[in-house]
């Protein structure tokens, strides 16, 4: 089979194709999860693609503002997570690579503090318009940048 209909929420790993290399593929959403997140890396490259909801989130140091359209691309180790929602509602669509040998599937902290899930939704406000700089002074649809 080479159509999968994951929903919102859903995501695969026992039904991935056989060829497939992809260690999981998803959909997650804010609100699904009771507006909780982590600051968290993987042993693997991550991938989200934005597909509702504008938001503001950490990959390492840097901050990004993010809206439908932007794909947010983690290299394996690398820390990441959404610390802030503009809308009620973000959903995005998560692929991540193949957990190299020895490595573990997953999040994974190296604070044991960043564990605890956070409330992105803690801050209000607007994102910046598009083109303006967020606070890191980062410009929405800037080449390599978010």
């Amino acid at each position: 089979m080479t159509v999968l209909r994951l929903r919102r929420g859903e995501r695969w790993s026992a039904t991935a194709p056989r060829w497939s290399t992809l260690s999981a593929v998803g959909w997650f959403s804010l609100s699904g999860a009771g507006y909780r997140f982590d600051r968290h890396f993987h042993d693997c490259s991550e991938y989200w693609a934005i597909t509702e909801g504008r938001a503001r989130v950490a990959v390492g140091d840097d901050l990004f503002d993010v809206a439908p359209g932007d794909l947010v691309c983690t290299p394996a180790g690398v820390e990441h997570d959404i610390v802030l929602a503009y809308t009620d509602e973000v959903v995005l669509l998560f692929i991540e690579e193949p957990v190299p040998p020895g490595g573990t599937a997953g999040h994974r902290q190296r604070d044991p503090a960043s564990a605890w899930h956070h409330v992105p939704r803690a801050g209000t406000g607007q994102p910046p318009a598009d083109g303006a700089p967020n606070a890191r002074g980062f410009r929405r649809g800037a080449a390599g940048t978010a």
